[in-house]
């Protein structure tokens, strides 16, 4: 059984300015961020909290077995913070978000305004919240001509997923993590992706 929502400013949950069929690939993200930071609050962690009740609704329901969760780009990013922070995600698919934040978010400043938390560059890097996921299985696809990855490209992503590897490896999980790369620029790949998350729920 697969769950696939709108997270706030997409779909139907996009704010007044954007409604209409013609702004349907659109977002509200931007004004939603800056909202949240002006009440103390921030747009990844709203998104994070409504993903986090959608878990406790299918838990509430117990007609399903273990919960994973997979996503791409904008959801790589809800699924990155999902798993982090709480456990009942017994496994993860990040695709198109595992880059080093100094490249991908301090030098390439323009990404969108979902990514930004007051004060978690100084302290933290991509590796240390998905070093939180260990050691539940993880497959981190990356495509290696992302423009998100910034200036080093496929080298902002590698230096961090070593990073990782070692937090799985402390943990004597080194199975269950899988670095999916495949080619392209920004997107996320079919193929091969149900062999990698095999390799990794089946240890």
């Amino acid at each position: 059984m697969a769950v696939a929502f709108d997270p706030r400013g997409f779909g139907e949950r996009r704010e007044r300015s954007e409604w209409g069929e013609e702004n349907i690939l659109s977002s509200s993200y931007y004004g939603l961020a800056h909202m949240a930071e002006s009440l103390g609050l921030t747009l990844i962690g709203l998104l994070t909290f409504d993903a986090i009740r959608i878990i406790d609704y299918l838990e509430e329901r117990k007609e399903w077995g273990e919960i994973r969760a997979i996503g791409f780009s904008g959801g790589g990013m809800q699924t990155l913070y999902l798993a982090a922070l709480d456990e009942r995600v017994k496994a993860a698919v990040i695709s198109g978000y595992f880059y080093g934040f100094k490249d991908s978010f301090v030098r390439l400043n323009t990404n969108c305004s979902c990514n930004f938390v007051p004060s978690l560059f100084l302290h933290f890097d991509v590796a240390d919240i998905a070093g939180l996921v260990a050691p539940r299985p993880l497959v981190i696809q990356s495509a290696r001509e992302d423009h998100l990855a910034g200036e080093r490209g496929l080298e902002n992503v590698l230096e961090p997923m070593e990073e990782l590897k070692n937090v799985y490896s402390l943990l004597g999980a080194e199975n269950r993590i899988c670095h999916h790369i495949v080619g392209g620029p920004h997107h996320f790949e079919k193929e091969g992706i149900m062999e990698a998350i095999d390799s990794v729920c089946l240890h």
